[in-house]
């Protein structure tokens, strides 16, 4: 079994995250379409934007840091 590459927790189905990523990455995209909406963001301001906002939990501000780190460092 793999470890979870943002918190070393064990992961299921050959996923690269643990349950509690995988379900805050799930919670993440499918949110996106009604910020999109509402407020005309694209991806990368979404993500930027929930790693700033206070409210955001746990799974989905650490969701979110390590594609923003991603696509830093891709970029």
């Amino acid at each position: 079994m793999s470890s979870c590459s943002i918190c070393g927790r064990d992961t299921l189905n050959g996923n690269i995250f643990c349950r509690y990523h995988q379900e805050a990455l799930d919670n993440l995209q499918s949110s996106f379409e009604n910020w999109r909406e509402a407020s005309d963001v694209s991806w990368n301001e979404y993500i930027q934007l929930l790693c700033q906002i206070d409210e955001t939990g746990r799974w989905v501000r650490e969701m979110a840091e390590e594609i923003k780190a991603k696509d830093d460092s891709s970029a």
